[in-house]
Parts: structure tokens; sequence; C-alpha cells
């Protein structure tokens, strides 16, 4: 799937079974057992969604959300500069990269607008936002070595602050393939944004079937009398039981491991020594 196809009609459909209702549209809604008018509106549900996706990217730190024309400024250092000059990206997985320049802080010069033939983001490189520049014969270079005489600072540091400029594109949700088709989202993580964003509606409807904190009903007309216990209390909804269930799938339980520590494993990048 793709971020747009996570509406709130996919979240409703897909994790409220149940307890959702159809209008005369086909559309399905989440209504207000004691107010038939009443509906939980679709913006809710739909913010639900983002804060999802937002709360995955800070857990994976990696981009889930495809976003353009990245700008980021990276110190220079020798020893990393002469090792294929490799520089991890804050942002990925990498989907393609603009330009790598070389220039004399942030708003000076630029001193060398390296080839993107020589930038190397393939395979895992892609992945984790790791960029290496290769060196490659038949292509232009146009770096002029006496720059460097102009900035005594650079020659004889170690290190130089904002030396390396990066524009590109990062985010699963715009990955091609080989064919330039783009690629979905991983199953296990739309069902981790699901499971995630559906935990705050379903606290919402649990108050609204029985008032927070009422544990039984008892109602008596004319000699006939309907009594409904329920296991919700000043700490438990209506829904608190599927809220927990969503929780242990999500971060697991008794040694069993959760969907996010699958994710994590799959898309958290090891610890990188310059970032």
């Amino acid at each position: 799937m793709r971020l747009k196809d996570l509406t709130d009609q996919w979240l409703i459909k897909t994790h409220f079974f149940g307890i959702y209702r159809t209008n005369a549209s086909g559309e399905v809604y989440l209504p207000n057992p004691q107010n038939a008018s009443d509906r939980l509106e679709p913006s809710v549900i739909q913010q639900a969604i983002n804060e999802s996706v937002a709360m995955l990217e800070s857990y994976l730190d990696a981009s889930i959300r495809f976003r353009e024309q990245i700008v980021e400024f990276h110190d220079y250092d020798r020893d990393t500069f002469e090792d294929f000059c490799q520089v991890n990206l804050r942002r990925y997985p990498v989907v393609r990269v603009h330009s790598l320049q070389i220039v004399y802080g942030e708003h000076g010069s630029t001193m060398w607008d390296v080839p993107l033939e020589m930038v190397q983001i393939h395979g895992s490189g892609s992945k984790f936002g790791m960029l290496n520049v290769l060196p490659m014969w038949g292509v232009s270079n146009q770096y002029d070595p006496s720059y460097s005489l102009l900035f005594p600072g650079v020659v004889k540091a170690h290190r130089a602050p904002s030396l390396m400029k990066v524009t590109y594109d990062a985010g699963m949700d715009g990955i091609e393939d080989s064919q330039g088709n783009l690629i979905q989202i991983e199953d296990d993580l739309v069902r981790a944004i699901g499971l995630y964003a559906a935990i705050h509606p379903l606290n919402i409807l649990g108050d609204i079937v029985l008032r927070p904190g009422v544990a039984s009903i008892s109602t008596s007309i004319d000699g006939i009398s309907q009594s409904i216990n329920t296991t919700a209390s000043a700490e438990n909804a209506a829904y608190s039981a599927r809220i927990i269930m969503h929780r242990k799938q999500l971060f697991g339980e008794q040694g069993i491991p959760g969907l996010m520590e699958v994710l994590q494993k799959k898309w958290r990048r090891p610890g990188l020594a310059l970032l």
C-alpha cells in the first residue's frame, strides 16, 4: 500500500470490524451508541494515522513519508574523506541523490560539484543512508586542488564544519524498483501503523459505550428489568481488551517479540560515528 491509501476508511474497515456502520453512500463510520446522529469525525481518525506514522518514524529512526530535495550539510573529516568520502545521511532509505558538493561553509562558494556517477548509494547504502564517493575512470573531475590553497584552515585542520552539501530524496513511500515502479510499503509496517493508530479511537469509543468508571447498568420498566455487567472500571473502558491485544502485538509479551522489535531490527541502522 501507499501512504495515500491509509485513510480513515481503511483504518475503520481493517481495525474496527464489528463496530463500524455503513451509511447510504457506502462509507463506513464509527457511531456514537448514545446518540444516533453523532459519529467519530474522519479527521480524528486521520490524525491518529498521521501520528502513528510520525511515531514509527521516530522509533525506527527512518523516513516512511517521501521527502524531496532534502538539503544537508556534513562536516569534513580527513580520514573519512580519504576513505571513499563516506557520508551518513540523516534520513533514509535514500531514493536518489541530486547533488553532492564541496562548499566553503553553508553560505560560501562551491569548490567542487562531485559527478553523480561517482556517488554510490546502492544496496544497504540506500537502505541505511550511507553514501560513498568512488572515483571512476572516464568521469570528468572539475575539482582543482589549487582551490584548497585559498583555504589554509581546511588544509591544516583534521575536520572542517559544513564542508559537504548533499541534496537528496528519501522515504519508504518513494522507493522505486529497477523498472521505475513505486514499491508499496511493506505489509508488516502497514500493520504496525494500523494497530497503533486504532488505539486512540478505541479509547474514545470505550468511554462512549458506557460512561467512564461505570461497571454495571440496571433498567426496570413495569416489572421488566435488565441488568448489564461489564469489565469497565476507573482504569478500564469498553474496548480495553482490544487495546491490550493491540499493544501486545506491537510490543510483545513474556519474551515473545512484538512487531515493533521486528521492524526495528529490519530498519534501524547501527550507531554511526559521523552524523
